[in-house]
């Protein structure tokens, strides 16, 4: 198995959605995966270093590094939520974050994208990047150093609404550096809201992960807990998880070929729209079409409710 491995790189706006969490969780529970390491991206990207080296610690998972990005769109400033908390700085407090067990981790010294850059360089040809949030990180590498992008296995990131006439999230947040990625000449796969959605926990699932003891589980059911109580959402929706479950094993999603154009227009930012055609601004990406999603969720629950 261990020269099977496939070698990623996680790049996450963890601390928001309780999703991410449980992405990471995942991934080390998943022995066909070599986590080469975790690049944090999007308003404040230090304390959401914090957080994923303390879930990785939980998971006795040091050995992993994770190295702070870009906290700002490559372009437009982003405009912030009225619920949103932030420091003296001016710089957002994700909810998840917990001072009394995560102000003492911190991230390596290298910065997010020059870890991209370095890590595809040492390993050409054989690292499967994972952008699960905005993808400035990724846009960034790709600016600085262009090289990178023949030398990247594949990209599987999670974002879009393909079949849906407003902006998902993740695209949302940087339409330029979404645009730069989409672009690049990689082989992308994207997974949309348009499967994602159908790949859910229910409240009885959540109270068995929450019966469980083991270090890893206690401290992302708190991280949880503080999601629910900041967003009031019912249950999570596992979109990260399933972009990560896609690597493992492609069989849980039908992909296919499709032209998208990141619309950067005002009024439209951030849509990802089908195009019959190329067009300029446009590029061929695989994006998800539909889930096993009753396949996937037990999956899921057999790897990181343990």
């Amino acid at each position: 198995m261990e020269e099977n491995r496939q070698k990623i790189i996680i790049d996450t706006d963890i601390g928001d959605d309780i999703d991410d969490a449980f992405a990471l969780a995942l991934a080390v529970h998943s022995p066909e995966l070599e986590l080469v390491g975790i690049t944090t991206v999007f308003r404040n990207s230090e304390i959401r270093a914090k957080i994923a080296k303390a879930l990785l610690s939980s998971y006795g998972r040091e050995d992993i590094p994770v190295c702070a990005g870009m906290d700002i769109p490559l372009l437009q400033e982003f405009s912030d939520r009225d619920n949103d908390i932030f420091d003296d700085k001016g710089r957002l407090i994700p909810c998840q974050y917990d001072c009394d067990i995560m102000k003492d981790f911190m991230a390596e010294a290298e910065w997010g994208p020059d870890f991209i850059i370095r890590s595809i360089l040492e390993n050409p040809g054989q690292i499967t990047l994972i952008p699960i949030g905005p993808l400035t990180n990724v846009a960034a590498a790709i600016r600085k150093c262009p090289e990178i992008v023949s030398k990247i296995k594949k990209i599987v990131l999670m974002g879009g609404a393909f079949h849906e006439d407003f902006p998902e999230w993740n695209i949302l947040c940087d339409p330029e550096a979404a645009r730069i990625v989409f672009t690049s000449g990689a082989d992308i796969y994207a997974v949309g809201l348009d499967v994602t959605m159908k790949c859910r926990l229910t409240m009885e699932q959540v109270r068995q992960f929450e019966a469980l003891s083991s270090d890893g589980s206690v401290i992302l059911s708190r991280m949880m807990k503080s999601w629910f109580e900041h967003y009031r959402f019912e249950c999570p929706v596992l979109h990260d998880p399933l972009t990560v479950g896609c690597v493992i094993n492609p069989s849980f999603v039908v992909f296919r070929q499709q032209e998208i154009l990141v619309d950067l227009m005002e009024g439209e930012r951030g849509k990802t729209r089908m195009v019959s055609s190329p067009e300029k601004g446009s590029s061929g990406i695989w994006i998800a079409e539909s889930v096993e999603a009753s396949e996937y969720l037990s999956f899921f629950r057999e790897r990181v409710f343990t």
